[in-house]
């Protein structure tokens, strides 16, 4: 059976590029300045997560300033899969997923054989700043005079995470944007060059409990709109801001869940069930012989080819979804991915707790809303 393979344009510039450009820009000429950016004294990133470019493009009513700004010339394109942990980790490292080891969203630990929620879980790794397999460019930084600074709401200051994919940065917390937005302002004040991140995560949070279609997440793209606004015109002569997102998101409704796991022909040689709702991935029983992980195959595509992508990882791999994969790497990748063609979502009824079918605004495939994210250059970028 032919397979018409989703697939990731290698040549389009993605979120990997953003810091090495900016550290380029910074004047660090070992790292390449893939995104052309002009020399400046200090570099101010925004990831706002969740705020991909079609989304920003239905809303812009709603986000004057950021669609003045915007264009689909300057897009760029996130990692996959697209979702938070793969892609903060391609944004602080400079690599891929398939480079750093931050593969998925629940993904199989091979040395405990259990599988990690790798936004909450990476503490119950015995050794969790070796889950990341490239060094965040913090370091590089400041071996070259540049300060780098991290401001996110509180909450994330102390999380594994955090902690692994900002190593090497100074952490600071501030609960509300606008409070953010001034501790980036007083940052750009002290002396010496200076490599802010800033990060904005209400919009995300909002779109996944109200969706992104929602008299909520429209007023907080408002808000959001306004304090980059204010952050663009207070921001000092010489200093370059970017504006970028980790993906995008679109809204699923709850009758556009699908259910799996008690399926025997299905789930018969399947061992552990990882990333999400719209890209899971589902690795095999060690004892599965090939006649039987091909007929487990067989099956999904049988009853789900109408809805989704079932391709094996070396389809996966073939297809380039993932870049460059280190062979350290590939035991952490699912050995069956099912990728949702349309906009629907895949949940394991199995899990009793029903968690997370509540969630309205989804992500983690290969949809053009979910991969193309805004490149938008502010202040010294913008010349």
């Amino acid at each position: 059976m032919s397979i018409m393979l989703p697939s990731l344009n290698s040549a389009q510039l993605s979120l990997a590029d953003v810091l090495p450009s900016c550290l380029s820009s910074l004047g660090i000429q070992q790292l390449p300045n893939a995104l052309e950016l002009a020399p400046v004294r200090s570099a101010v990133v925004v990831l706002v997560d969740g705020l991909g470019a079609q989304n920003l493009s239905s809303a812009s009513a709603h986000a004057r300033f950021l669609s003045k700004n915007s264009s689909p010339e300057t897009d760029l394109t996130t990692v996959f899969p697209s979702t938070t942990a793969a892609a903060l980790a391609s944004l602080t490292t400079g690599a891929t997923p398939g480079q750093h080891g931050m593969t998925g969203y629940r993904v199989l630990d091979p040395e405990s054989g259990e599988v990690l929620n790798l936004l909450t879980g990476l503490g119950a790794l015995t050794s969790p700043f070796s889950w990341l397999r490239c060094d965040p460019l913090y370091a590089l930084a400041e071996e070259n005079g540049i300060t780098p600074t991290v401001v996110a709401h509180p909450r994330f200051a102390d999380t594994p995470l955090t902690h692994i994919i900002h190593e090497g940065a100074v952490q600071l917390s501030a609960k509300t944007i606008d409070d953010r937005v001034q501790a980036v302002l007083s940052t750009l004040n002290q002396p010496g060059q200076q490599l802010i991140v800033l990060y904005i995560s209400e919009l995300d949070e909002l779109a996944h409990n109200k969706g992104v279609s929602s008299a909520e997440w429209a007023a907080a793209l408002e808000s959001v709109d306004g304090a980059i606004k204010e952050l663009s015109d207070r921001i000092p002569e010489g200093v370059g801001l970017f504006v970028t997102a980790d993906h995008g998101v679109l809204d699923v409704k709850q009758s556009q869940h699908f259910l799996y796991g008690l399926d025997v022909d299905h789930m018969r040689h399947i061992a552990h069930v990882g990333g999400e709702p719209r890209c899971v991935q589902l690795y095999f029983s060690e004892h599965a012989s090939q006649a039987e992980r091909a007929q487990a195959v067989a099956s999904w595509r049988e009853d789900w080819s109408e809805l989704a992508w079932v391709l094996t990882q070396e389809e996966v791999l073939a297809a380039g979804l993932y870049g460059d994969v280190d062979s350290d790497v590939l035991p952490r990748l699912g050995d069956v991915f099912v990728l949702a063609k349309k906009d629907v979502a895949f949940y394991d009824e199995r899990d009793t707790s029903l968690k997370g079918r509540n969630m309205i605004g989804q992500h983690g495939g290969v949809s053009p809303t979910e991969l193309a994210i805004p490149g938008i250059r502010l202040g010294a970028y913008s010349r």
